[in-house]
């Protein structure tokens, strides 16, 4: 029988740490619905599901495609600038 791993819970404070914004900033994002959380009594807590969630919600998609130079460019930026 597989056993199931037991998902990391995160209180507020430490969300605000993996997403490097505030607790009010997270305090905002969830009243006004577009951050998911988990209430146990009084308590917020936030999976790894909650974040991955949010942060697809938070995603812009690129518009702009690239000059071939620009592309050029950023090729060469990944690969260390020129050699």
């Amino acid at each position: 029988m597989q056993q199931q791993s037991t998902p990391k819970i995160y209180n507020k404070t430490e969300f605000s740490k993996l997403l490097k914004i505030s607790t009010e900033s997270v305090d905002r994002y969830r009243m006004a619905g577009k951050m998911p959380f988990h209430q146990i009594g009084k308590s917020v807590r936030f999976t790894e599901s909650d974040l991955i969630d949010f942060l697809a919600l938070c995603a812009i998609p690129a518009t702009v495609t690239p000059s071939s130079r620009e592309q050029h460019e950023i090729q060469k930026a990944y690969q260390g600038g020129e050699k």
